[in-house]
């Protein structure tokens, strides 16, 4: 009890704490308001207009690795190490990140024009959610919001964009509108919450003024980033290729069934972000000072990461047939069953986070761009043999293997990770383990 009460004593303990329960607040938020308007969105556009939008933003997604340049780990570490240098680091980013994005965007719009984009109205789709791709250039306040454990602005900021958006979509159903407005919503709601980034950063001291962009500065984080820009491919890839593969395979009914059960169970992946956002600056300071203390401290954050994905798998898992009919309706039964498999997915999303930071802090980028190529491949290969005879339920025991290769079994294959293998392996069976934790309080 002692042990525990020094920890909670700390300062750094309390702002990481408080820091954790804004992010929460704003994903609990997010979830209330957003799921449930989502829920009448689901409901009034149906399996199938509900698959052709979520065809288009998959395939939208798939593509914002490019604007993304695999740059947020790298950036938050150096925002913490170097602050001096806050102003050429963001600028920098900035810059490269609206080039990539723009190249992305243009790339979208040669696709609608030469007609490969589907249909008629998921050409139009594709069109409109193509503006998406500017998000990452535009939510990089929000970056350093995050590295400074300041989310409370942060939150404030999402919560009121997803507001007004929850609105206008329930103002589009009352109206009847056409499905290309609620992609146009989609757009709006991500450009008015980087104008409240933007805001509450500045108000708290931010300054990125374009004319500190640095051409060698972008060069040397690319130089970085590089592996984890294409790892963020194949993690978008192991995340988004079943929706597009259902497209084809199954049709955009079975795509509208299988977003929503993924709806209900990726909600959830918010908290291994916000948890690591939290953790990050304490194991920074710990590393290179005690190794013995580093090492305690990782599986510490296995451990709460594996007993927080199980508290969350465990009950949705049970209660899938009934969450599902409750929210969407009957129309919507099919996706209980794909529920209750895809929930689990979260174990080893929870593990894969964490474990990735631990790489960035280690330079092992290469070894996670392997890991989760190696996870997008393996889950191709299953859509393509569970699809066609399970439909969606095959692409859920798709998603949860080739998570569970990327996340934990790959870290076997390297000399220098299999020690995290062991953490994440003692992390997974923190149900046989927990009576320790309990023992020492």
């Amino acid at each position: 009890m002692q042990e525990m009460a020094e920890v909670l004593a700390k300062p750094g303990f309390r702002k990481a704490a408080a820091n954790f329960g804004w992010l929460f607040a704003e994903r609990a938020g997010r979830f209330v308001i957003g799921t449930v308007v989502g829920l009448f969105v689901a409901r009034h556009l149906g399996p199938e207009r509900l698959g052709a939008l979520s065809y288009g933003v998959a395939l939208v997604t798939l593509l914002g690795f490019v604007p993304a340049l695999g740059l947020d780990a790298i950036l938050k570490r150096e925002l913490l190490q170097s602050p001096e240098r806050t102003a050429e680091l963001l600028a920098s980013s900035f810059v490269a990140r609206v080039l990539a994005g723009v190249l992305a965007g243009g790339s979208v719009g040669i696709a609608v024009w030469a007609g490969w984009g589907g249909t008629g109205e998921e050409a139009r789709l594709l069109a409109v959610l193509a503006l998406g791709l500017l998000q990452p250039a535009l939510f990089l306040p929000e970056l350093w919001l995050q590295a400074h454990l300041r989310a409370k602005a942060a939150a404030v900021a999402q919560l009121g964009a997803l507001a007004v958006a929850s609105g206008v979509r329930l103002w589009l159903i009352a109206t009847d509108a056409p499905l290309t407005a609620f992609a146009w919503v989609l757009v709006g709601e991500m450009a008015a919450g980087a104008a409240g980034f933007f805001a509450v950063a500045r108000r708290a001291g931010l300054r990125m003024p374009v004319v500190a962009a640095r051409r060698a500065t972008v060069r040397r984080l690319l130089a970085e980033a590089w592996p984890l820009m294409f790892a963020s491919l194949a993690i978008v890839v192991y995340m988004k290729i079943d929706e597009v593969m259902l497209r084809h395979l199954a049709g955009p009914a079975e795509v509208g069934v299988y977003a929503a059960a993924a709806r209900l169970s990726e909600v959830w992946y918010f908290l291994p972000t916000a948890l690591a956002s939290s953790v990050l600056p304490a194991l920074l300071r710990v590393k290179g000072q005690d190794a013995s203390e580093y090492a305690r401290q990782q599986q510490r954050y296995y451990d709460v990461s594996a007993a927080a994905a199980y508290a969350l798998s465990v009950p949705v898992a049970l209660a899938a047939p009934w969450i599902v009919r409750t929210a969407y309706g009957a129309e919507f039964a099919a996706a209980g069953p794909i529920l209750a498999v895809h929930i689990w997915s979260s174990v080893f999303v929870f593990l894969g986070v964490a474990r990735g930071q631990w790489l960035v802090n280690e330079g092992l980028q290469t070894f996670y761009l392997a890991a989760t190529a190696a996870g997008a491949v393996a889950n191709v290969g299953l859509n393509f043999i569970f699809i066609p005879r399970w439909g969606g339920l095959g692409a859920a025991w798709a998603t949860v293997i080739s998570y569970g290769l990327a996340a934990w079994l790959a870290s076997y294959c390297h000399p220098a990770v299999r020690a995290t293998a062991a953490m994440q392996t003692r992390a997974l069976l923190i149900p046989l383990r927990g009576w320790s934790y309990l023992r020492r309080a």
